[in-house]
């Protein structure tokens, strides 16, 4: 949620609109998991279609059935596209999936139509009315971008390409497809319950650490690696299976750049990503604290910066753009600086807006929200601010997910419960006891707090567990 101050002098501050900003992917749903014998074709749907995995029971509701046959008359003056010299064609009664993005079909190319592939149908057409829409299909093509980016590893779902489909005689793309591979097996997260023999274990590490090491030397983060994101090829889990990494939905490509938003699954997030989406430090780190500032009421002159909260639970405030020249850029206030105090109240763990369902917040004396507190600004004001560090974030936060994957393979449990085991770094390692020496060091070793001190995939790759 945002409040906007950067307006002209004389202007109050506008309500806070709005819920707060999500980061935008492409790609499965969190905690998807199939059995181990559901097929890797059906997870690798999932993932394509954004969508549950219930979406492939063997018999779809009727409400799934009825998307369906909407998407089937939309698809037919479509289901031939890419190459005009071989271009593949939709097996348009061959519904995969349905999700949130798209339809997930069968697909083959005219040459050889017994090999099938699945493709993703995007209907772009339906977003050419939405105010946000070049944001949106702007957000799609970075995924296609980096799927492309990624292609050449054995190690890694292989997509046959990325293409635009028009209706004829129109320049506008009315979708985007996307054809990847089917593979015949199921997710690693259907064959981890109880744990993993270590041989079986360091064949899946040493193929999925190959398969991060070449998508990170292309400057690609996954920054999704989970056992529900490894596909195994095959009925069996041995330790000469073939394993794929899928799921590049909030993949992001750090040429000239670093990654700055906090997505993924939190089960598997670094603790420097929960702790910027927490907005607190993470543990160890010291916060430097600047202030008490005196500003001018907003009705004299603009306080020269936005707010917005960026925490999940809704609370805390945090800066959120500087104005040139402002009032906020004389005290030398930086952008992504929590705002920890208003007129000396402490306002880390206050609401932003207020939540009428709490108990108290109807009655004179109840709960305050920071809403309420900016509202009612009409005369010189103090604001107490505390120095997040920033957010940016190297590919040590795919190592940290790693290590996550290798402890629930040993384990067949996951370390971290919430947000506060992570940022914290708690957890249970009397599960390892029963595992190798080299396999437990090797779990530590990727499981560090501080992401300059996790092995690089170099040196996982070298460790004497996988040796």
């Amino acid at each position: 949620m945002d409040v906007a101050f950067l307006s002209p002098a004389g202007a109050a501050p506008r309500a806070p609109l709005g819920a707060p900003r999500r980061a935008l992917g492409v790609g499965c749903g969190e905690g998807a998991g199939l059995r181990p014998e559901a097929t890797a074709s059906a997870a690798l749907v999932a993932c394509l279609a954004g969508s549950r995995t219930s979406a492939f029971r063997r018999r779809q509701p009727p409400h799934r059935a009825r998307v369906a046959a909407r998407a089937l008359g939309s698809i037919e003056q479509f289901k031939v596209f890419g190459p005009p010299e071989d271009p593949f064609e939709i097996e348009t009664d061959q519904v995969l999936g349905v999700g949130g993005q798209g339809t997930v079909y069968l697909c083959h190319k005219r040459s050889t139509p017994n090999v099938k592939h699945a493709v993703k149908t995007i209907p772009i057409w339906r977003l050419l009315m939405d105010p946000s829409c070049d944001e949106k299909i702007k957000t799609i093509r970075k995924e296609t971008e980096v799927l492309l980016k990624i292609q050449g590893h054995p190690n890694i779902c292989e997509c046959l390409g990325c293409f635009d489909a028009f209706r004829p005689g129109t320049s506008q793309a009315q979708y985007i497809m996307i054809v990847m591979e089917l593979i015949d097996g199921g997710e690693l997260a259907g064959f981890v319950e109880g744990g993993l023999a270590e041989d079986v274990v360091k064949s899946v590490m040493r193929q999925t650490t190959s398969a991060l090491k070449y998508i990170h030397d292309k400057d690609v983060v996954h920054r999704d690696l989970k056992v529900e994101n490894i596909l195994v090829c095959g009925q069996q889990l041995t330790g000469s299976t073939p394993v794929k990494l899928i799921d590049f939905g909030v993949a992001k490509s750090l040429t000239g750049t670093m990654a700055r938003s906090c997505v993924g699954t939190t089960e598997i997030m670094a603790p420097e990503l929960v702790s910027a989406k927490l907005m607190i430090a993470p543990k160890g780190a010291q916060m430097k604290k600047h202030g008490p500032y005196t500003f001018q009421p907003p009705q004299q002159a603009s306080p020269g910066f936005g707010i917005v909260t960026q925490r999940p639970d809704g609370k805390g405030a945090m800066v959120n753009g500087i104005e040139p020249g402002g009032q906020a850029a004389g005290f030398g206030v930086g952008d992504g600086w929590a705002i920890s105090a208003i007129n000396g109240t402490e306002i880390l763990e206050m609401p932003f807006v207020k939540d009428f369902n709490e108990i108290g917040a109807g009655t004179k004396g109840g709960v305050t929200a920071i809403a309420e507190i900016l509202g009612g600004l009409s005369q010189p004001f103090t604001m107490e601010f505390v120095e997040l560090p920033p957010r940016e974030f190297s590919k040590a936060v795919d190592l940290w997910s790693l290590g996550v994957t290798l402890y629930v393979m040993l384990t067949g449990k996951k370390p971290f419960a919430d947000e506060e085991q992570i940022v914290n770094g708690q957890y249970d390692q009397s599960l390892l006891t029963r595992c190798s020496p080299q396999a437990q060091d090797l779990v530590k070793s990727l499981l560090r707090m501080d992401p300059t001190e996790r092995l690089a995939l170099e040196q996982v790759l070298g460790h004497p567990f996988l040796q």
